[in-house]
């Protein structure tokens, strides 16, 4: 006797499944874990307050552009040990 047809859908569900898990795996090790040293920092927001999250490169640019003009992210940016721009 031969898989009926819901059995059929089932495996086939079954595989799509374990599919999408091991693309999920890969593209998680292939990541790997962030560059460089990381910051975050928490400022206020029109809705309350946003964590802003930054790692390596990406972390360097923020403090690089965004210090000069606010005390939170340049005392962020040095506990990180990231350069901050100076105000002119």
């Amino acid at each position: 006797m031969g898989l009926g047809r819901r059995d059929r859908w089932f495996l086939g569900m079954l595989l799509g499944a374990a599919v999408a898990a091991a693309a999920a795996a890969v593209a998680l090790i292939r990541h790997g874990p962030p560059r460089g040293p990381c910051l975050a920092v928490t400022l206020p927001s029109t809705m309350g307050g946003a964590t802003i999250h930054r790692c390596g490169a990406a972390a360097a640019r923020f403090c690089r552009d965004q210090a000069a003009g606010n005390a939170a992210i340049a005392a962020a940016c040095a506990r990180a040990g990231l350069p901050a721009r100076r105000r002119p």
